[in-house]
């Protein structure tokens, strides 16, 4: 049975589509994205910034330079409050030079190990090979009568067994 009531219709309607007109603009999710990717560098260069303050004992707090890209437009305040504002900026600027810098050698230094235990793995592979090579070379070779040369099947036999058992 079907019960025709207004409350069948109110579902009805409200799953109709709604309008597409909007009285704010609203970007589009891509772009969405990209704001809200540079909003959240911009906020981790700021806690960066804090970090290293805090490292070198100062408070982070009143002189704090704007960090903010594209923060120093204004209209208020003096020049002498202008150029305080400056010169942090300027020394903040130093502090994540250096601790780019510093990332850069650790960067290399971890770049530098692994191309030595790259070098290691090859050398030892190298080595490996080697070894497989002359064993084989040992275990192909063949009497007149075309018989394995069992001297050298009993020398890899004992090799075998005295590197399992050390």
């Amino acid at each position: 049975f079907f019960c025709v009531t207004g409350s069948s219709r109110a579902g009805l309607v409200s799953m109709a589509p709604q309008s597409r007109s909007r009285s704010t603009y609203v970007p589009p999710a891509w772009k969405q994205q990209r704001q809200k990717k540079k909003q959240v560098e911009r906020w981790k260069t700021v806690g960066k910034y804090k970090q290293l303050l805090r490292k070198e004992g100062s408070a982070p707090g009143g002189a704090a330079p704007n960090v903010h890209a594209g923060g120093g437009g204004g209209g208020s305040g003096s020049n002498a409050s202008i150029g305080k504002r400056r010169k942090p900026a300027g020394s903040a600027q130093a502090l994540a030079r250096k601790s780019w810098e510093e990332q850069q050698r650790e960067v290399e230094a971890a770049r530098e190990e692994e191309r030595r235990a790259h070098e290691e793995r090859s050398q030892a592979v190298a080595a490996a090979q080697r070894r497989r090579a002359e064993t084989s070379a040992k275990l192909k070779k063949r009497t007149r009568r075309g018989q394995p040369v069992l001297s050298n099947q009993v020398d890899v036999i004992l090799q075998k067994l005295g590197a399992g058992s050390s």
